[in-house]
């Protein structure tokens, strides 16, 4: 990992991660889920093979978390955003267009995605689940 990378890290475990668990996610770095009424939320924070972007990536999926591509269960505390594909890959969500660390303070970014975390959960409510209820 290099030290720009570890520094975003850093400012999403200050900054971001508490806020998430004020919204009751669980998890850890970087897949987190909350469990809701009908549907369990999916939140991923991926980096860019090229240095200096961050992706924060989202989803939803029934309480019963998914079946996986070879017919295993995947509990909801297991499954990370990239595992869902619905009715298509509309079912998943990235946030902006990239947080870029590499051009701002990670702790600049940092505040960004916290501040952005409203888009996500605009999207979780609107957004059609694409499984049968």
């Amino acid at each position: 990992m290099s030290v720009e990378r570890d520094a975003m890290v850093n400012s999403l475990k200050q900054i971001v991660i508490p806020t998430l668990r004020d919204k009751s996610f669980k998890g850890s770095f970087p897949h987190f889920y909350r469990n809701l009424e009908n549907q369990t939320d999916l939140l991923m924070f991926q980096f860019s093979q090229w240095e200096g972007t961050l992706y924060v990536e989202i989803s939803k999926c029934p309480l019963s978390g998914r079946t996986g591509y070879k017919e295993e269960q995947i509990p909801v505390n297991k499954i990370k955003v990239y595992q869902v594909v619905g009715n298509s890959f509309n079912d998943r969500h990235r946030i902006g267009e990239g947080f870029e660390f590499s051009v701002y303070t990670t702790e600049e970014v940092a505040k960004d995605i916290q501040k952005s975390l409203d888009r996500a959960e605009v999207w979780w409510k609107e957004h059609p689940n694409w499984w049968s209820e």
